[in-house]
This record gives C-alpha cells, sequence and structure tokens, in this order.
C-alpha cells in the first residue's frame, strides 16, 4: 500500500492574529515542524496553501513536500481538502490527512494510523485520545471522489461521521492539540 499524507494549511489565522504556519514552535516555523511528523512515516506529502504564497511554498519545498495551491480556499477547508485530494490521489492508495496547526502529533500515532489503514482498508480511521476523536485522519482510496465532492467549511467531518470510522485509540494528546490563538 502506498500512503501519502495530506497537510492542510491554506487556514488565514485569523483566531491566531497571524501567519500561525510561521509562529516557532520549538524553534522552527509551526508548519515545518507539522510536515515533519508526516515525512517520517508516509511515501509522499502534499501540503495545501493559499494561492500566490512564495514564501510559505519555498518554506514546504524545502521540507521536501509537495505544494498544492488551493485558488478557492476561502470559501472553506473543503475546497482546499478537495484540491489536495485531486492532487495527490493518483500517488496513493490510502490518505493520511493531517492539520498544518496540529504540529504535537507523534510520528508514531501516524505509523498506527497507517497500519490500521492496511488492517480495515475498506474504512476511515480515526484515532482518538482518551475516547476524544482527533487527527490527523486516514482515508482509503474508494474516498477519494468523496473527499472533492464536499463543500463548507467543515472539511470532512460529516464524511467522517456518517462512514462508521473505525476509532483507534492512541497514547498522543497531540491528536487533540492545535494552535489557534497566539500565546
Amino acid at each position: 500500500m502506498r500512503t501519502a499524507a495530506l497537510v492542510l494549511a491554506a487556514g488565514a489565522s485569523r483566531r491566531f492574529g497571524s501567519d500561525k504556519r510561521l509562529h516557532l514552535v520549538e524553534g522552527e516555523p509551526m508548519l515545518v515542524r507539522s510536515l515533519a511528523i508526516y515525512r517520517e512515516v508516509c511515501d509522499e506529502v502534499g501540503v495545501v496553501i493559499r494561492a500566490d504564497e512564495p514564501e510559505v511554498a519555498a518554506m514546504a519545498q524545502a521540507a521536501g513536500c509537495r505544494v498544492v495551491e488551493a485558488s478557492d480556499a476561502a470559501m472553506g477547508q473543503s475546497r482546499s481538502l478537495a484540491a489536495g485530494v485531486q492532487a495527490m490521489r493518483g500517488d496513493a492508495d490510502q490518505l493520511i490527512v493531517g492539520l498544518g496547526d496540529m504540529p504535537f502529533v507523534r510520528p508514531d500515532t501516524v505509523r498506527q494510523l497507517v497500519a490500521a489503514l492496511a488492517e480495515v482498508p475498506t474504512r476511515i480511521v480515526r484515532p482518538t485520545h482518551k475516547g476524544r476523536p482527533g487527527n490527523p485522519i486516514g482515508f482509503p482510496a474508494r474516498f477519494f471522489d468523496d473527499l472533492t465532492g464536499i463543500e463548507g467549511d467543515t472539511g470532512a467531518r460529516e464524511l467522517v461521521a456518517a462512514s462508521d470510522p473505525q476509532l483507534l485509540e492512541v497514547d498522543d494528546a497531540g491528536v487533540l492539540r492545535d494552535i489557534d490563538y497566539a500565546s
């Protein structure tokens, strides 16, 4: 099974107050730290950004990732997701979709998701921590078309809920921790 990761990083950081992708986390830009998690585990990593962001694109390329520009990212997370899935679908049998503002997920958790997808290749796999659902989420290829057709700013939330996902309890609070506010 070929596993690719898709990291969504096209948001406008409105709640944060500045471009949180550039916010330093343990000495490196948050986006670089987030991408490194997936680069350690997945065969290929794509990152979705807004159109015309040369600084962020260069940072992602330097991290060894494919850059996908979502020209309609302002229409909601689902459009970024659709652009990313469309760009990555030919390179993967399964896709781990993560968020660029979640730099605390452990690589071992991503490995567990990849393994769980291999065990249940027809189901979406979602990590939980202490019973709370988190991210990233694993999608087998059979859901790629569905992912490109969703609308709005909730991403794949409704698709995941309706699909009866395989829940994977992990000992990683990072699956719940995003950065939405400057500290």
